[in-house]
């Protein structure tokens, strides 16, 4: 005897299927009032105790089975399995449909009412029908195949796809049809709202000052975190009497920013309002510091789905894997479909969920195709020949994507007006009249779920993803050959499918999308589909920015965010940096830092710079120069001048500067006299991109005299001359040129010199950097 997959390389396959489903019996005592009964809840006034019968049925035309009550019915079996839809979050849903013959029998032999007059009328599938309500119940379709000497081992030898029962009826042609659904439906996530509506009403009117909460009795707000009536939030700090005639809720002043209590994240601002009695309080449910995982398997939990099919592990390693930095924070503040709320966390995070008929259990992956590929299928055998076709799928193709996040107040409308923030990502290099002639577009919908390290990997993700028309591959493989699964990355190699030369490809990289078997008279066959995909991040390659970057740009986050070391060449071409950190190699996890590396070509004259510190007021500080460049523990080799051609075929020669800001000049001291006041002069600010902004001679005080204020920085190189000051006050000092601190004044002292490059903890190697392309200032390389 031996598995189904110890079976499959047989070379002459006899197949047949076995279709199980379970349901409720009562196998004791079985009557209703004075009569017996059947044997089921529907027909038994006793209790039912947990008791199950399995119902067994295989094609008519099966081999002879090792077991008895398998009953020989099975007219036909269509299955559409799901289908993996990348960039769309949520399935395809799959089904099951199953034709059965009916005949003379009863489906509860052995019952205490099922007398041998019972057997003979009626038909197997009608008394069934009658006896159970089928909806929702187990279904277990079995694949099995003779083995070599033509054995069977019904008990370890199947193949199981597990599906729910949609419906059971009867056809005018004595056949029964069993209608089956993917066990995902189990959370009725169309029918279905999250979080389920929880709150209560107000006892009596409010005003908008008040924050003791009158609220009704019958609701539960003892773990309430947050409340909303209306368009007002309200922070819950206590809750007097609960469930008791007179419930209060007490909270925090109102119109007052509600804040999590373990991120520290503010969650949303709010406006007081009064209220009448018999307005609903909605309870919100809280997320703080939740992982994506969590979210998502309590939202499907609370839908009814058993949690027992979540593999926990697994979902929680995927997320740190690629969303390692990205938590949920915020309250949800209205019930929306459950559809909806799995497809804006999946969308916004870009992540697929679908539920595997064979595992038997719920998967989430991060798109899915930042795996490397397990297998190679080869036309003529994997590939049945002649059964491959393509077809472009335009609509996922995309140049630029946007996403906009940061929704102040919950409460306000969805549209863009009422967020604060976006990221956009865009890849230049497709767009030419030799390739695309112009940008294709994805504009996500509006999410409050993402933070703005999640929003820049969206959008960098689904660029890298789909900058290119993907293509969906379908074909037929016999069951032989079926060594992959849904969800797989997988390379094709095929005649039909040539390379630039003329040659057959063996460069085409596909994700499994969905494996449908097809039953015939002859055996199963398999239609696959997959889409053709460019990886997001490929190891030793390479990225051209050539644009103004700056605001402490993430290296490692532009590429997509790899999980496993890497090595990747940065050109900067032709343009500048800016920012208090203009770019940094990124927020790369502590375990793939060694072994990783970053290379960086300044080409075309990139002018890497930073802010320039500011001026200090009369009497107060400068501030400090920023950082161009922080290594943030990576190694890093930079390239400013000479040849780069072993590195780079396409940019071989280095040509840019990296040059650190200058520090303000402290402001100058006041000066009092009798009953005037002068203010000291302001101190200039640093030389930097921006350049730093000169401090100001100034006081609240209406009769005071101000001085002149310190002037600005230049980008150039210059530092700005710090302010004169006027009869006794002194001058500020002059801000710092590139690389240099700012000078001290006798009112404030100097900001420090900004820093080129800071290591923290990287080896950082630069060739070619003469004094005139590298200033260090007050970075890790003099």
């Amino acid at each position: 005897m031996s598995t189904f997959e110890e079976s499959r390389s047989i070379l002459n396959q006899t197949h047949f299927e076995i279709i199980e489903f379970d349901l409720p019996v009562i196998n004791g005592t079985c009557t209703i009032g004075s009569s017996d009964g059947f044997g089921t809840p529907l027909t038994c006034d006793q209790p039912w105790v947990n008791e199950y019968k399995t119902y067994k049925f295989t094609n008519a035309d099966a081999p002879l089975l090792p077991a008895s009550n398998i009953y020989r019915c099975v007219n036909s079996i269509n299955e559409n399995t799901t289908q993996i839809k990348p960039g769309n979050g949520l399935s395809a849903r799959g089904s099951l449909s199953i034709t059965f013959t009916d005949f003379i029998a009863d489906p509860n032999d052995g019952a205490q009412g099922v007398t041998e007059q019972v057997k003979k009328q009626g038909t197997f599938f009608g008394k069934m029908n009658a006896r159970q309500i089928m909806t929702n119940k187990n279904v277990r379709l079995k694949l099995y195949r003779l083995e070599a000497d033509g054995s069977i081992d019904l008990v370890n030898g199947a193949e199981t796809h597990y599906y729910i029962i949609e419906s059971f009826k009867s056809n005018d042609n004595g056949t029964w049809s069993l209608q089956c659904k993917d066990v995902l439906s189990l959370a009725n996530l169309s029918e279905k709202t999250w979080p389920p509506t929880a709150g209560g009403l107000l006892r009596q009117d409010i005003d908008d000052s008040v924050t003791a909460i009158p609220v009704d009795g019958q609701t539960d707000y003892s773990a309430a975190f947050a409340a909303r009536i209306g368009d007002e939030f309200m922070r819950i700090i206590t809750v007097d009497n609960n469930l008791g005639s007179n419930t209060v809720l007490n909270v925090a002043a109102r119109g007052s920013s509600i804040t999590a209590p373990v991120s520290g994240v503010r969650l949303t601002t709010t406006n007081s309002d009064s209220h009448s009695g018999g307005d609903e309080v909605f309870i919100c449910d809280l997320s703080d510091n939740e992982t994506i995982d969590s979210l998502l398997t309590r939202i499907l939990v609370a839908s009814d789905f058993d949690p027992l099919l979540i593999p926990s592990v697994d979902w929680a390693a995927e997320v740190l894997e690629w969303h390692a930095l990205d938590k949920i924070n915020t309250l949800h503040s209205e019930s929306k479909s459950v559809n909806e709320k799995l497809g804006s966390i999946l969308t916004g995070f870009l992540m697929d969920m679908w539920f595997d008929q064979i595992d038997n259990k719920a998967k989430l992956s991060a798109i899915s195709v930042w795996k490397e590929s397990t297998a190679a299928l080869t036309e003529g055998k994997e590939i049945d020949a002649y059964t491959l076709k393509d077809q472009a799928v335009d609509s996922l193709r995309a140049s630029r994507a946007l996403v906009v996040y940061d929704k102040s107040n919950l409460a306000d409308n969805d549209d863009v007006s009422s967020f604060a923030k976006a990221s956009q990502n865009t890849n230049n290099e497709v767009i030419s009249e030799a390739l695309y002639k112009e940008h294709k577009d994805k504009l996500f919908d509006n999410n409050v779920l993402i933070g703005s390290n999640a929003a820049n990997l969206l959008t960098q993700r689904y660029v890298a993803r789909f900058k290119f028309t993907p293509f969906n591959y379908k074909w037929t493989t016999q069951e032989r050959f079926l060594t992959f699964k849904t969800g797989d990355v997988i390379d094709i190699n095929a005649d039909s499918i040539q390379s630039a030369s003329g040659l057959p490809s063996t460069q085409l990289r596909a994700q499994i999308t969905k494996i449908m078997p097809k039953y015939t008279k002859f055996g199963r066959v398999y239609d696959c589909t997959a889409m053709s995909y460019e990886a997001a991040f490929s190891n030793n390659s390479e990225s051209v920015i050539d644009n103004p970057i700056g605001n402490g740009y993430s290296l490692y986050g532009s590429i997509g965010a790899p999980s496993t070391p890497f090595t990747h060449t940065f050109i900067f071409k032709g343009s500048y940096s800016y920012g208090d950190v203009a770019f940094r190699a990124g927020d790369v996890p502590p375990a793939i830092i060694a072994g990783s590396k970053i290379i960086i070509i300044l080409v075309d004259g990139f002018d890497g710079q930073a802010s320039g510190g500011t001026g200090g007021n009369n009497e107060r500080n400068g501030k400090g120069g920023g950082i161009v460049y922080d290594a943030q523990g990576v190694d890093t080799d930079i390239y400013f001048s000479g040849d780069t051609s072993a590195i780079s075929a396409a940019y071989p020669v280095a040509d840019g500067y990296i040059r650190a800001p200058g520090g303000g000049g402290g402001g100058g001291s006041d000066y009092e006299v009798s009953d005037q006041h002068f203010n000291g002069g302001g101190g200039g600010g640093g030389a930097g991109r921006l350049p730093g902004v000169g401090g100001e001679s100034t006081s609240n005080l209406p009769l005071d005299i101000d001085s002149q204020n310190g002037f600005n920085g230049d980008i150039a190189g210059v530092g700005g001359v710090g302010g004169i000051g006027f009869s006794g006050a002194t001058d500020g000092g002059a801000g710092g040129n590139w690389g240099q601190a700012g000078t001290a004044a006798s009112g404030g002292a100097a900001g420090l010199a900004g820093s080129g490059i800071l290591d923290n903890g990287a080896t950082v190697t630069l060739y070619g950097a003469t004094a005139s392309r590298y200033i260090n200032g007050n970075g890790s390389h003099p």
